[in-house]
């Protein structure tokens, strides 16, 4: 980029100024590495609070670590299971394996319990963060470097327990999504080295969740681009060297991409239909009708909100477009002036990168179809970080092109003081609330854990079993955590073919596979039937309601029977995941049910022989 040094190259970084009193004094006060330290602490201390508690991972939490377990004999080549299906029903996987490949030394180091996951899950977070703060503090100075730790610790307050430590995919990709956005900035600025880190952060956003697929290519391209640019020889005389070394990252980034996608393009190669075939089958023939650039603008400006999901956890896609479009129209108006004075390039070619993310994001999100949940688009809260990042970094640069006045050489320490406190304070109480949070679905876990320690403790090791749920309530998510539980005691079980994206094909078990098995049925009802057959031996019973939960609930079954005009309290719990995701039951009615749900509804597990069930079908 004309006018802009090779960092590396040129020797001398550029002129990135300075946003205001603290980033005058000695140069390199306070150290990276301090405000590194205070955004990593959150993480450390929810790691140790972690290691206090006993967890049994349900859902896509047990088919995560199902994965671990499977390296290095069957290592994973695609990422988790998702609400992905290609047009003949057949379950895909998010792109890649990278967050199991990562964490995976981690946790067999520490142990290989779920905690380690858990552990090795936020040390790739907090790696990041560590990344994210020195990249910001290689091109800007103290006061800027300091402001990014407070909206980064402000940021890390609003992911919460879930999103720095649980190994789901959705969270594991906002870490890097900033550091990939970050690294692109530095490109933009003048270095050339973290290009390589760009496809790198890239590669394990795109890899653990599909949404995040139609943002980074662009960004990814336009930053090669204006290497490949700033690459052309300077003078005639240019030494081969000298033009080899600035074209170096372009080679090392691409290597990096190719040994990083190395496990999606194995699959490619080796199963026929791949999970690209699938992944391009369910998104380029939906089923449902797309929310349009209407509906993407809607839903991008209510999580924007410049209080709202950035700052504190909220599930839902809901509330005014106002906060949001208030917070967007002043940092674009802030940037612009920023940009038009030229008073600060490393700020605008920040702004320049929010602003192809922004338009980018807003292009996947007019393409996606069905209900709109938080989640599928959760990038978009480290988008609004870093507008309110950049916004307040603008009205500094605006408030001292102005003439503010700064405070004298005696004054500064008290500055650089007040504001190291401020973060460390931030830091310490951003710690004490994620750490005081409790896992994801404590109910279903304790349910997988009770029925795992009954199971293991009535179950023949010799044997090999198929297991299967008919589970209407957690729609099979304590039955993976008994699965896992199981593996990791040493017993032989697989599932049936229908689950090969979520269990992994070395899991499948067809007919002939398996000498019993074992069926987790969730629900009142279900267990009731299930007791009177006569060929069906129960291994386990779990119902971890208290009395007093246990007399709320029959009260609840009660009022949704006669809300859905049911024979009975009965036929309520069969119904019960249908109620809580179908947006179209009265909110009354869905609140009932979610109570229910809440609480925790009792599992059995059955044994019976092979010829009792259906035998799995796709086999």
């Amino acid at each position: 980029m004309p006018g802009v040094p090779d960092d590396g190259v040129a020797g001398a970084p550029a002129d990135h100024g300075s946003a205001g009193p603290i980033d005058r004094g000695r140069a390199g006060w306070p150290p990276a590495a301090v405000v590194a330290v205070l955004v990593v602490l959150p993480i450390l201390v929810l790691v140790a609070a972690l290691g206090t508690r006993t967890w049994y991972p349900t859902g896509d939490q047990a088919q995560a670590e199902l994965r671990m377990l499977s390296l290095p004999e069957d290592p994973p080549l695609v990422g988790a299971a998702g609400r992905i299906a290609a047009d003949d029903g057949t379950q895909g996987n998010h792109p890649g394996p990278l967050m199991f490949w990562a964490p995976w030394p981690l946790y067999r180091l520490l142990g290989g319990s779920s905690w380690a996951f858990e552990a090795a899950t936020a040390a790739v977070n907090a790696a990041g963060l560590a990344v994210a703060v020195a990249l910001v503090a290689r091109r800007t100075g103290r006061g800027v470097t300091l402001w990014f730790g407070a909206t980064t610790l402000l940021l890390v307050g609003g992911y919460g327990l879930d999103a720095l430590s649980q190994p789901w995919n959705p969270w594991v990709a906002l870490v890097p999504f900033t550091v990939a956005l970050l690294s692109v900035w530095a490109v933009l600025d003048g270095a050339r080295w973290p290009l390589v880190l760009a496809v790198a952060a890239a590669s394990y956003s795109m890899q653990g969740h599909v949404g995040y697929l139609p943002l980074l290519p662009p960004l990814l391209l336009v930053a090669t681009a204006v290497l490949a640019r700033r690459g052309r020889p300077r003078s005639d005389d240019e030494t081969i060297g000298a033009a080899l070394r600035r074209w170096a990252p372009i080679p090392a980034a691409v290597l990096t991409g190719l040994v990083l996608w190395s496990g999606p393009i194995a699959d490619a190669v080796r199963h026929d239909p791949s999970n690209v075939d699938i992944l391009l089958e369910h998104f380029g023939s939906p089923d449902e009708e797309v929310i349009g650039v209407g509906g993407g603008l809607e839903a991008l400006l209510q999580a924007s909100n410049p209080v709202g999901p950035w700052v504190r956890y909220a599930p839902g896609v809901e509330g005014s477009v106002l906060p949001g479009l208030a917070l967007v129209v002043a940092w674009a108006a802030v940037a612009g002036v920023v940009a038009v004075r030229r008073s600060e390039p490393t700020l605008t070619r920040l702004n320049s990168v929010i602003a192809l993310t922004l338009v980018s994001g807003l292009a996947a999100l007019s393409r996606v179809f069905g209900a709109v949940y938080l989640y599928t688009f959760r990038w978009v809260v480290a988008l609004v970080a870093l507008e309110v990042f950049a916004l307040g970094w603008g009205l500094a640069v605006l408030l001292r092109s102005r003439g503010a006045h700064e405070p004298s050489a005696e004054v500064a320490p008290a500055w650089r003081i007040a504001a190291v406190g401020t973060v460390a304070l931030l830091s310490i109480t951003t710690a004490a609330r994620v750490s005081s949070q409790e896992n994801p679905y404590p109910r279903s876990s304790d349910l997988a854990g009770a029925l795992a320690r009954q199971t293991a403790g009535d179950l023949p090791e010799a044997p090999r079993y198929l297991l299967r749920w008919e589970d209407p309530v957690y729609l099979g998510g304590p039955a993976f955590g008994l699965l896992l539980d199981l593996e990791r005691r040493g017993y032989d079980v697989g599932v049936g073919p229908s689950h090969r994206a979520a269990a992994e094909p070395h899991r499948v078990r067809c007919a002939g596979d398996y000498d019993a098995v074992l069926t987790v049925v969730t629900g009142l009802d279900g267990i009731a039937a299930w007791r009177a057959r006569p060929d069906a031996r129960e291994l386990a019973f779990a119902d971890v309601r208290s009395d007093a939960e246990r007399a709320d609930g029959d009260r609840a079954r009660e009022r949704l029977a006669v809300a859905l005009d049911l024979a009975g309290p009965d036929e309520v719990d069969s119904r019960l995941s249908a109620i809580v995701l179908d947006p179209s039951f009265p909110p009354d009615v869905v609140r009932l049910a979610g109570d229910i749900v809440d609480a925790g509804v009792p599992s059995a597990v059955f044994e019976t022989a092979p010829g009792a069930v259906e035998t799995p079908a796709g086999c």
